[in-house]
């Protein structure tokens, strides 16, 4: 899934040295932000008031410098000190409240308030409604939906079919529609694995 960085190194215990606990976070879907404005989904292992390890699928180098944002959008700004296989480590510019971000996502995923980190993209996509099929621009996704472009009108509730480039058909719900754009709910959403295998070869 991974295609190994061109800057690869081990991480070194001067630079990866934290003081605060580290916090398990594993399978805890989050978001990166790019220099370039690229914004992907990784997956935290540990988090500290310092910094944080993470599982990624595309290549990254150490040095560079990213946002990460949890899924309450919290966020934090670091670089990246080591790159070992598909995993990160990241130092952040400042320490955040760590313990608080962590009860925060907690509470709110109990409350089921919690949405999956959303992707600015670039993408077409066929968009299928009844017999009909035509091309929309599509400006963000997540594992669970997606925002398309739709300058005439499209009702909620309404069945459809989305085809994205590189993956089969899938069902979806027009959440809603407002100036222009949609939103579409999958029927059955994206795993972390299956999303990231298809972004690692995405452009857009």
């Amino acid at each position: 899934m991974f295609i190994s960085s061109r800057n690869q190194a081990a991480p070194n215990p001067a630079e990866d040295r934290r003081q605060s606990i580290r916090h398990a976070a594993v399978n805890q879907v989050a978001k990166i932000r790019l220099g370039s404005g690229r914004e992907e989904l990784c997956l935290l292992r540990d988090i500290s008031a310092e910094g944080l390890r993470a599982e990624i699928y595309i290549p990254l180098e150490v040095g560079a410098q990213i946002c990460v944002e949890l899924r309450t959008a919290h966020s934090a700004r670091g670089r990246i000190v080591w790159v070992r296989g598909d995993e990160i480590g990241v130092s952040f510019e400042e320490a955040i409240p760590v313990a608080a971000m962590l009860a925060h996502c907690s509470f709110d995923q109990n409350a089921a308030k919690l949405r999956p980190p959303r992707l600015k993209v670039n993408l077409r996509g066929l968009l299928r409604i009844d017999d009909q099929a035509k091309m929309v621009d599509i400006g963000n996704i997540s594992q669970a939906g997606l925002q398309i472009t739709a300058p005439e009108p499209l009702h909620a509730d309404t069945a459809c079919t989305i085809v994205l480039s590189g993956l089969p058909a899938r069902g979806a719900t027009i959440c809603w529609w407002r100036e222009g754009a949609a939103g579409l709910m999958l029927v059955e959403p994206f795993d972390y694995a299956a999303f990231a295998k298809w972004r690692s070869g995405c452009r857009g």
